[in-house]
Parts: structure tokens; sequence; C-alpha cells
């Protein structure tokens, strides 16, 4: 769950490095095991301070689902004057020009796709279960729980690869 790309302090520029991390956590996922995929949604909050943050920086109001604040992306494009299809090509392009290794990528651009969700919108991110380990340019990424680690060792590394043999 990602709430967006915009910093939420008064500046409110995007912060790209909110797509490399969630680069590195698809490539996370999709190393779960020949058969497990998964999903990211962006535009929904981690905690409630951020929701609560978003609601006064953005004049919205958010919707509870179970223990999370959906705050949608449509927000953030207007912020930004754009429409949310030229928002949703931002993740798309960043996606498309990632390190994300074959057939990963490609298999991930056809499965991300928009919602719009009571007006404000979601980007649902699918990461389809991979026959073999995927990279980031020459990084290996594993899920440890909700965090996203890179496997920087021999024993981390032949887990990862085990899983797929």
């Amino acid at each position: 769950m990602k709430q967006g790309i915009l910093n939420l302090s008064g500046d409110r520029k995007v912060n790209s490095e909110v797509f490399a991390k969630v680069i590195r956590t698809i490539c996370g996922i999709a190393n779960n095991g020949p058969d497990r995929g998964g999903s990211i949604i962006i535009g929904v909050t981690d905690k409630p301070s951020d929701a609560d943050q978003i609601a006064k920086l953005d004049k919205t109001d958010p919707r509870t689902v179970g223990s999370r604040k959906v705050v949608g992306v449509r927000r953030e494009a207007s912020h930004l004057g754009e429409t949310p299809e030229k928002y949703f090509s931002r993740w798309k392009n960043a996606i498309k020009d990632s390190q994300l290794s074959s057939p990963l990528k490609e298999d991930v651009l056809s499965s991300i796709s928009y919602h719009d969700y009571f007006g404000l919108g979601l980007i649902l991110i699918g990461v389809p279960a991979q026959k073999n380990v995927s990279y980031v340019g020459k990084e290996i990424y594993t899920r440890s729980g909700d965090d996203t680690v890179v496997a920087s060792d021999g024993m981390s590394i032949s887990g990862v690869i085990q899983r797929f043999t």
C-alpha cells in the first residue's frame, strides 16, 4: 500500500524514490515463489497519521476499508494539474523504464490498472507469479513481512533460487 508520489510535507513535490521502492517491492513479491503472486495498491495509506495529513492538505475525505484509509490518487493528479490518465502513465512509464527483469516487467505492465473507486482513483499493480528468479538490475529482492530487502549474501540468494527449483 502506498498513498502516492507526493511528499506529505508542505512542498508537495514528487518523491521519485516512491517509484524505485515500488519497483523493488514488485521484484520482492515476484520472488516469493513460482505459485505466488501479489498486488500493490496505490492510493491507500500505511498509517492513520498519513490519512489525516492528506485530508488536511488535499481537503479530501478518506474512506475507511478495514484498518486502512483509501485516499486515492485523483487528488495527486489534480494537485499536479494532470488528468488521472496522465498520472497513471507516470506509473506505467516508471515500470517500463525500470531495470525489472523480463518477463516480470512485461507481466506487470499487462496487469496494472486504474480503478475509479468512489471518485478517489486507485492504481492496482498486479504481480503475477513468476517461473524464475526476478531482478532489479543485478539485485535480487525478497519480502520479509511488510519489508522489501535485498538478498545480499549467499544464503539468502540461495534461498530465493531454491524456491524456483
